[in-house]
């Protein structure tokens, strides 16, 4: 995927520096014994399958 810039430089620049401490927490994360799952934390949500059959069925084309 491309890297997509958004029209404003200062947004721009904020996030690079996000983007940037986000990887020094990660690296120092696993240098000190750090573990995978323990950095991708747990999923809690679970999802409704009633829900998400229905909105699918509600995006494709019509039959009539």
């Amino acid at each position: 995927m491309a890297n997509k810039r958004s029209k404003n430089p200062r947004r721009d620049k904020v996030m690079d520096q996000i983007r940037a401490q986000r990887g020094l927490d990660r690296a120092d994360f696993f240098a000190n014994g750090g573990e995978m799952i323990r950095w991708r934390g747990l999923r809690l949500v679970q999802q409704d399958k009633k829900k998400k059959a229905n909105k699918r069925l509600a995006r494709k084309k019509v039959r009539l």
